[in-house]
């Protein structure tokens, strides 16, 4: 009984929809242009980060290190929002700003309409053929994937950014929990509807971490696949047992407990007793994942030091699939923040990819795309 209680409570933090955020980084002192932080292995890490504050609101900006002395670390401040102060708590995070103009300033609120009901989207139609979608992860916002719209914006592309469901945004399911990917994948289905009608031929689907294995499930399943082109997975969910098992130890509990949970969730009984409408089979899509012929490139943008989402899985899918798929390996603390510990070398690996990926388009309307 004692491990079936284990199983439910790791089941059900595994399938929570959102996630409650600590706000312990507490400021030292602040200038106009420098903030000073206890030293810790995030606020150390190399490049830029934002400081999501408790009360809400934009992040502050926070720059590269400037010194680091007697147990403190000095950054450059790049920006501060009216709400930042010596009793500020704040969050360590990758998104540096909440603000789609900061990525294009021919943004618009829209709806796509999904199996659910509407879900929010920000759209940027270039009037292009030629679309990216971006996806963000379990526990996060739109507002995670803004760093790849401005990449996607800079090569010409048009650009819907996705709520789906479950996530705060997008319409609640009857469990409202997370199906890690399961039935997600159909909202990403719906947002490729709505870019064909409005004349959209092609797709590069920039996927971060469960958005990565909603990319997937879409590609494999279903009738619009052939939209997509490519796929930019950063962080990417490939292997839900090998998150599982990862999430555990973090937690200090036994790794095998992350296997069970993988293997439990595709029982009624179990899912039941997890708050889930129905099972969830992640191990048969894992393995369907890998073992499954892919037939379009992939470049995936993953840190080697993820605690969350193994690195190691993302070789062993690059190797299974070396013929499509590229591995850019990064070198920093946290999920999801190969951005920010290297803007340009993320940049330059995307629009590398990219230009193999689709011929060069013509002059005039390449440097169109390049002063937007």
């Amino acid at each position: 009984m004692g491990a079936l209680a284990s199983a439910v409570w790791a089941a059900r933090q595994a399938t929570s929809a959102t996630y409650r955020r600590r706000y312990d980084i507490v400021p030292l002192a602040i200038s106009n242009d420098e903030i000073e932080f206890s030293a810790a292995r995030n606020t150390l890490a190399p490049g830029e980060f934002g400081l999501q504050l408790s009360e809400g609101g934009p992040p502050a900006v926070i720059g590269p290190v400037v010194s680091l002395r007697d147990g403190k670390v000095t950054r450059r401040l790049l920006h501060r929002p009216a709400g930042l102060s010596l009793d500020s708590k704040g969050r360590w995070s990758g998104i540096v700003s909440v603000d789609p103009s900061s990525a294009t300033a021919d943004v618009v609120e829209i709806f796509v309409e999904t199996p659910l009901g509407p879900a929010p989207a920000w759209m940027i139609d270039r009037g292009t053929d030629r679309w990216a979608i971006h996806v963000h992860g379990q526990g996060s916002d739109r507002t995670q994937t803004l760093r790849g719209v401005e990449s996607a914006t800079r090569m010409g592309l048009s650009s819907l950014v996705v709520s789906y469901r479950n996530d705060g945004e997008g319409p609640r399911s009857r469990d409202a929990r997370s199906h890690l990917g399961e039935s997600e994948w159909r909202d990403l289905e719906a947002a490729l509807r709505f870019v064909a009608k409005r004349g959209g031929a092609e797709c590069v689907v920039f996927g971060w971490s469960l958005g990565a294995t909603m990319a997937l499930n879409t590609v494999q399943r279903s009738s619009l696949a052939v939209m997509i082109k490519g796929l930019v997975m950063v962080s990417p969910v490939l292997v839900w047992e090998d998150v599982l098992r990862a999430n555990a130890r973090h937690q200090r509990c036994p790794q095998f407990l992350g296997s069970l949970v993988a293997r439990l969730l595709a029982f009624n009984g179990f899912s039941r007793m997890s708050g889930m409408e129905a099972p969830l089979e992640v191990c048969s899509s894992d393995r369907a994942r890998f073992n499954g012929a892919l037939s379009i490139p992939v470049l995936i943008l993953h840190n080697k030091n993820d605690w969350s989402v193994p690195f190691e899985t993302s070789t062993r899918f690059t190797k299974a699939h070396e013929d499509l798929t590229e591995l850019v390996e990064f070198d920093c603390s946290g999920h999801t923040q190969e951005w920010n510990s290297d803007p340009v070398g993320w940049n330059l690996a995307v629009r590398r990819w990219y230009e193999n990926l689709f011929p060069p388009r013509p002059v005039g309307e390449q440097a169109a795309a390049e002063s937007q």
